[in-house]
């Protein structure tokens, strides 16, 4: 199968088709008949993520984002901490981007710290401010395109230095999916993704996704294996129902956000937008370098107005619904400082540029005229 929406929707169907169900069946079993010589992380267990549905999902995922492997987990975090500390110990470093999704903000700032690993930063928009490692750095972490501001780094350079060095490099791609950017073609060792979002596509589970080379997912299995961060058998299926339409999804909403995005700049009661899709964004060569100038479905925007003022735009809105998340069918609002960024610390988050006022739109597939209208009424009442 070469091409990338064939493969999302055939791509790990079991042959022959079983009981000649044209869509693959839930395994709601937690365990299965045993196989002589297994050890305990190979035999078919729910908890050690190999069931035939695991299997098949896999698969599936491995063919779409071009590894060797793939591993679903219970959540984004769940695949970003199982990654981590099965590659991290006592007095190894971590040299981690200075933008990054708030969960994991703290969790390394926090918990991986507290455990004695050493976290450095870096800036993934200023290659130049790699020079020398700290002594002792194992990892480099960083995001495809950042949340919510949606930067993005210059991969080959990111990598090319890494390698260099002997650094395993991790980057969280959920914001880009495969459709836009497919992290190993540019010298990643492994990805993560919350598949909650956009691979998914209906809101209705959480999962996450560990992806690269065998060796590498095998490693961080048999950590997940013992932390309990697998995917249970009904989200199993309905991830693997999601991702069928996921190259579809991914084109409206790249084309809503851009749309959204042209529009709200023209708005006098906006100050800035941000949107990659942009020619003022600073990213805006490196999102057509790597990303063949799709932005991704998620912007944000500033307004010239107080923290009050912003919460009511986001919980005034008929279509958009004020709540956390993205990539789904459904466009949804936020205040990011009062959701993805509430648990980092307000000088870590203001610094990283994650302001009160900002707001975060993350695209559906809805028409683009109606999402207009639908910011129009509550903009024009900012200043009515």
């Amino acid at each position: 199968m070469k091409g990338m929406q064939t493969r999302l929707v055939h791509g790990g169907d079991p042959h022959p088709r079983i009981g000649g169900a044209v869509v693959p069946p839930i395994f709601q079993s937690a365990t299965f008949e045993q196989k002589a010589g297994n050890d305990y992380h190979d035999g078919e267990y729910i908890r050690l993520s190999n069931t035939p549905g695991h299997v098949s999902l896999h698969e599936k995922l491995s063919l779409v984002c071009g590894t060797e492997a793939a591993l679903v987990t219970a959540s984004g975090m769940a695949a970003i901490t199982a990654t981590l500390l099965a590659h991290l110990g006592e007095g190894d470093g971590l040299l981690a981007e200075n933008r990054l999704y708030g969960g994991t903000e703290s969790f390394i700032s926090g918990d991986l710290q507290r455990w004695g690993v050493k976290v450095h930063r870096f800036d993934g928009t200023d290659p130049d401010s790699l020079k020398e490692p700290p002594p002792g750095t194992k990892v480099l972490y960083c995001e495809a395109i950042s949340n919510p501001l949606c930067r993005i780094p210059d991969f080959q350079r990111i990598t090319e230095w890494a390698k260099s060095h002997g650094i395993i490099t991790v980057i969280d791609a959920t914001f880009a999916t495969p459709i836009l950017f497919r992290p190993v073609e540019h010298g990643f060792d492994i990805e993560v993704h919350s598949a909650t979002k956009g691979l998914n596509g209906h809101g209705d589970i959480a999962a996450g996704l560990v992806a690269g080379n065998s060796e590498r997912v095998d490693t961080v299995r048999r950590c997940l294996n013992l932390l309990g961060g697998h995917l249970d058998a009904h989200a199993c299926f309905l991830l693997y129902r999601g991702l069928r339409t996921l190259g579809l999804r991914v084109a409206r909403q790249c084309e809503n956000a851009h749309g959204l995005a042209q529009w709200l700049s023209a708005q006098p009661q906006v100050k800035q937008v941000h949107h990659p899709t942009l020619e003022q964004h600073p990213d805006h060569s490196l999102c057509q370098k790597y990303m063949g100038g799709l932005g991704g479905g998620v912007l944000s925007f500033e307004i010239d107005g107080s923290v009050d003022e912003a919460q009511r735009i986001c919980t005034s809105t008929r279509l958009m619904a004020n709540a956390p998340s993205l990539g789904g069918v459904e466009t949804l609002i936020t205040r990011p400082a009062s959701s993805s960024h509430a648990g980092v610390e307000k000088e870590i988050r203001v610094a990283q540029g994650v302001t009160d006022e900002l707001i975060r739109v993350a695209c559906g597939v809805e028409d683009l005229d109606d999402l207009i209208e639908d910011l129009n009424q509550v903009l024009g009442e900012s200043h009515g």
